[in-house]
């Protein structure tokens, strides 16, 4: 199993690289660069193998509701296509959110396949009283990191201007 590692600035041209054949296009790159940019992005990781980055995934700032309770963005995950199905995804979402975790993030969104993400503790954002500003369905989750994070928490999840062009 590849080495999951915080990001560096080293890494940037080989994230946009899987970032593109991943996605099949620039979007998810943009957002990435987006997130940087506004200081948005509060955890991002990396497997590497014998120097080699083969994926990332990104935590980065979110809202909710009316009272802007704060919370955190899963986006995106992405693995180099040849490295799929390896078991390289879930190391980095694993590894994200034990880390935000021992950081007191007390909350995750995540807009992603729904038979993929619950293996994390990811359920249906409904059942916590949230919407979606995107026409996501079932592909609309969240998942407590601490006892009583949705408590008295409920109403629209607020994206930043940086997942504009996602939809």
């Amino acid at each position: 199993m590849p080495l999951i590692r915080l990001e560096q600035p080293e890494d940037t041209e080989a994230i946009r690289e899987i970032l593109v054949a991943a996605f099949g296009g620039e979007a998810e790159a943009r957002l990435v660069e987006r997130l940087r940019a506004s200081g948005k992005m509060v955890r991002a990781l990396v497997a590497e193998e014998q120097g080699r980055v083969l994926g990332q995934v990104a935590f980065s700032r979110i809202e909710i509701g009316e009272a802007s309770t704060p919370a955190l963005a899963l986006a995106p995950l992405a693995v180099m296509p040849a490295f799929q199905r390896l078991g390289i995804g879930s190391a980095l979402v694993s590894a994200g959110l034990q880390q935000l975790r021992i950081s007191n993030h007390p909350r995750v969104i995540v807009v992603g396949d729904p038979a993929y993400y619950p293996r994390f503790g990811f359920v249906p954002a409904s059942k916590f009283g949230l919407g979606c500003p995107y026409p996501a369905g079932e592909a609309f989750m969240a998942v407590a990191l601490a006892r009583d994070a949705f408590k008295g928490v409920s109403g629209m999840v607020k994206y930043g201007h940086e997942f504009d062009d996602l939809e």
